[in-house]
This record gives structure tokens, C-alpha cells and sequence, in this order.
């Protein structure tokens, strides 16, 4: 469910940013026995995919103002990100739209030429405009007005909360809305996992909004997260059924993108209250150790500080490699990070080397590494070769984007069980 998150700890003080969260409304823990590719009806995986993903990004304009700038990693893996799709848009029960603050977002993603695709979600979940036929047509047109004034290439349409009564409503604003906007815009849609038979995941008719869509952005995460017990963000098999469940109810394969989140959530042992955890915190402060689990394909730690247990789920860059290999597997049209500014220098790279493009097309002069490894290498470049310029390279010290603190003297290092 899309809300406002929690504060998180960064550099050992408390740092509030107001943080959109982005996923599904938790359901109990899968079996780690799912096998998603037995689901009758769904597609059979192959290993080899249909040319290269697209990239969907997600980005609050809040993470400007937290270190490093989210766009420095994104820029040196230049022609990985397709689409950059900010949250920019509400669009209020009568239709209208409230304008969120841009930031410096669309100077950047202009300076690296990266398609807008801003973010259009219904203000605290409303599903009036949606309701009547006179404000969905106010609605759709005052999109379509803004997308042509601004010359957006795409619009992501991201309506949760709703209801199984909202279904042919929702279908209907969206072919409506498909047919208002210049052909040459792409229409992208957000959705939750169909879970089950009844819930929000109801609202969204698969198959009809197929012939709408040019991508359907499946949210594959938060099955744990705040309000729910400690558990895997978004655990292998789940999610390899979410996407076999998806493309059985009628989304085609390359029009469908996985959504994969770069962030944890942080609990305290007996609390269903979880703070978010961006994932570059956990390598670079205090939650640095990690055990991997193989069952659920994803990151956790366990330790004590106060004599109180606290637990963390995260997905990490080998999390991400093992999820872009699923969306290949299926023939997916392409993957969607939630969200720009969240993710770390190796998980860049990890990410772009696992799509398998990076960026070289578009900027064949720029290396594929990320900006602190850059100046380095051309170090290690000229003392190969024995110039005598070696001495004139500044050789940068290696910084963390984060200044990691030690753990507490209190703090017990404590495996946990997966």
C-alpha cells in the first residue's frame, strides 16, 4: 500500500523524510515450498528473455536533499534507466489534480535526456472520481491536459486502495484515458499482486486493462512490512507467483514489469511497527552484517541493543539479481525500482550488470562504474601504463556515501534463523 513511511536512522542521528511507500497490503508468510510455475494455466520460465529489460524509476523529490544526490549513481550507468517516473500528482475526488512540489528532478533527468513518466495516484485513496462518469471525465482530461502542456513521454497510473466494486470503473477510466492522451505517450499502471479472490487486488481486471496499458507495473513487495510481523519484504516463491499469476489473468509478457524494492523494514522483536530502512543505510551504518537466506532469496539480521531484539528483512543487490532473473525468465517487458535514492553504488552495479546493458549505447565515453570507483581506476590506468602523470591523479580516499558508525558498545551481534 502506498502511504506515508516512517522515519529512519541515518549516520546515527533521526533523520524525518517524508517517504512514499510502495507495495501490496500484507498477507500471511508464503510456504517456501510455492512453485508459481506450476500454477495451471501459467506461462512455462525459459532462461533466455526476449531482448533487454526496461527500467521504470521511481523517485521522491524529497531524496534531493539527502546525500549523495539520487541521480549521481543513475547517471553512471547511463542508458539503464528507461523511463524516470517522479511523484509529482494527486488527482482529488472531484477529479482535479494537486501539483506536488517538483524539486530539481526534471533539470536532471533533462540533463541525462531520461523520459519523464510522472506519477499520477489518488489522494488518500479516494475512489469518488471514479464513481461518475462526469468526473471521470474531468479527471481524464485534466491529465491528458497536463501531460501535453508539459510534453511528458508517459503517465503512471498508480490508484490504490480501492474497492472490487471499482473494477469496471477503473477499466473504463483507463481505456477513456488511453484514448485522450497523444498516441506517442506511454500509459503505465501500477498494481497489486492478485493475492486472492476478494481485496483491492479485485479492482484491477487484468485482461481488460491489458488493451489499455502499455506497461503494467506489478508491485511485488511489502507482503511484510509496518502492521505485519517480521518477515521477508518479498519472498522468492511469492513473487515468482505474483508474476505467473499476473500473466495467467491475462497481462502480456512484455508489457508486464516487475516491481523490486531496495529497502528492509526494521522491527522490534514482539512489534508489528516497522520502520523503512533505504538499503544504502543498511551496508553503510550500523546494519551492515547481513545472513543471507536461501529459501526466500533475500537479506536479514538479527541483534540486541538495550536488551531489546530487533530483526531486519531487506532486499539487497543480489535480492534484485535474483528478481531481474525471474522477470527474464518470463519474457517480462522490464522491471521498476522502488525507488530512486534508496539504493547504494553496488547495488548499481550489481543491477545493471544483471539486466545487461550498461549504457555503453548511449554513452560510450563514460565508464560503467559508479562515480567514487571512476577516479581509481584512471589511477590504476596510468600506473599500468608507467606514465609519468600518475603523480598529477588526485587518488580520492575511499568514502562511504554514508559516514558508517559503529555499532553501540551495548549492541550484541546476534545470527538469526531463516
Amino acid at each position: 500500500m502506498r502511504r506515508t513511511l516512517a522515519p529512519w536512522l541515518l549516520a546515527g542521528s533521526m533523520v524525518t523524510i517524508a517517504m512514499a511507500g510502495c507495495g501490496t497490503k500484507p498477507a500471511p508468510q508464503p510456504s517456501p515450498r510455492t512453485n508459481a510455475s506450476k500454477t495451471k494455466g501459467a506461462p512455462t520460465p525459459t532462461s533466455k528473455a526476449n531482448g533487454r529489460l526496461k527500467v521504470i524509476a521511481f523517485y521522491d523529490q524529497t531524496m534531493s536533499t539527502v546525500a549523495p544526490d539520487p541521480f549521481v549513481l543513475a547517471k553512471a550507468h547511463p542508458g539503464l534507466v528507461t523511463y524516470l517516473s517522479p511523484f509529482w500528482y494527486e488527482v482529488s475526488s472531484s477529479g482535479s489534480i494537486v501539483s506536488k512540489p517538483e524539486g530539481n528532478a526534471a533539470t536532471l533527468a533533462a540533463q541525462d535526456h531520461l523520459p519523464l513518466m510522472p506519477l499520477f495516484n489518488n489522494a488518500s485513496g479516494t475512489d469518488a472520481f471514479l464513481r461518475s462518469s462526469s468526473l471521470r471525465t474531468t479527471a481524464i482530461n485534466n491529465i491528458a491536459t497536463v501531460v501535453k502542456s508539459k510534453k511528458y513521454a508517459g503517465v503512471q497510473i498508480d490508484f490504490q486502495r480501492l474497492k472490487v466494486s471499482d473494477r469496471s470503473d477503473l477499466t473504463r477510466f483507463m481505456q477513456s484515458l488511453k484514448k485522450a492522451l497523444p498516441k506517442n505517450v506511454s500509459l503505465s499502471m501500477s498494481v497489486v499482486p492478485l493475492t486472492s479472490k476478494s481485496g483491492q487486488s479485485q479492482a484491477y481486471d487484468f485482461a481488460a486493462l491489458d488493451k489499455a496499458v502499455s506497461s503494467m507495473v506489478l508491485m511485488a513487495y511489502d507482503l511484510h512490512g509496518d502492521g505485519t510481523v517480521p518477515g521477508p519484504v518479498a519472498p522468492y516463491a511469492w513473487v515468482k507467483k505474483s508474476i505467473a499469476t499476473a500473466l495467467k489473468a491475462g497481462i502480456a509478457p512484455q508489457k508486464l514489469y516487475l516491481g523490486i524494492a531496495n529497502y528492509g523494514y526494521l522491527w522490534t522483536s514482539g512489534s508489528t511497527k516497522a520502520k523503512t530502512i533505504p538499503l544504502k543505510v543498511m551496508h553503510q551504518h550500523k546494519y551492515g552484517a547481513y545472513t543471507w537466506n536461501p529459501t526466500y532469496r533475500e537479506a536479514y539480521d538479527k541483534y540486541t541493543a538495550g536488551g531489546t531484539s530487533h530483526i531486519i528483512w531487506f532486499e539487497n543487490d543480489r535480492a534484485a539479481a535474483d528478481r531481474i532473473a525471474l522477470a527474464k525468465q518470463y519474457h517480462l517487458g522490464g522491471v521498476a525500482f522502488w525507488r530512486l535514492g534508496y539504493e547504494d553504488a553496488k547495488w548499481w552495479n550489481t543491477v545493471a550488470h544483471a539486466i545487461g546493458n550498461a549504457g555503453a549505447t548511449t554513452r560510450a565515453a563514460r565508464p560503467n562504474v559508479s562515480p567514487q570507483h571512476a577516479a581509481q581506476n584512471a589511477t590504476n590506468t596510468v600506473n599500468k601504463a608507467g606514465k609519468k602523470t600518475q603523480n598529477n591523479i588526485k587518488k580520492p580516499g575511499h568514502k562511504t556515501l554514508i559516514s558508517p558508525t559503529k555499532r553501540a558498545k551495548n549492541v550484541t551481534k546476534k545470527k538469526g534463523q531463516g
